[in-house]
């Protein structure tokens, strides 16, 4: 059986919990700049003219569906999308790609759901 030097052992250690962090805020990067990709697209489409700045929809007439976070899976997203029911206009492949509407679609799924109504400290016993 080997034995090792304490110090080469430390040296080990210290290089597996280096490149463990190193490759989570590599990870945190990436996602951050996927979900601001996703925004950018969002935004330059106008989406958000209709669905809001985080997908939260409208009352408004008409009323439009809250979108995010969506938890349709891709397929049915993009359903909608390229066919909508109502008065959104369609988006075909020709005008928004498929990796722009993942894009999107990943930064809807980003978005957190928003706090319940009772977890507001201003709007408690309205």
């Amino acid at each position: 059986m080997m034995k090792y030097k304490s110090s080469r052992t430390s040296r080990h250690a210290a290089a597996l919990v280096l490149l463990g962090c190193l490759a989570g805020s590599v990870t945190t990067s990436m996602a951050q700049d996927a979900q601001a990709a996703g925004q950018k697209v969002y935004l330059d489409f106008g989406c958000h003219q209709c669905h809001g700045y985080l997908g939260q929809g409208s009352q408004a007439a008409p009323p439009v569906p809250r979108i995010a976070p969506t938890t349709y899976p891709f397929s049915a997203f993009s359903t909608l999308v390229r066919t909508p029911p109502r008065i959104m206009p369609a988006y075909s492949p020709n005008i928004l790609s498929d990796a722009q509407l993942r894009a999107i679609y990943d930064y809807m799924r980003s978005i957190p759901e928003p706090p319940e109504v009772e977890d507001i400290p201003i709007l408690r016993g309205l």
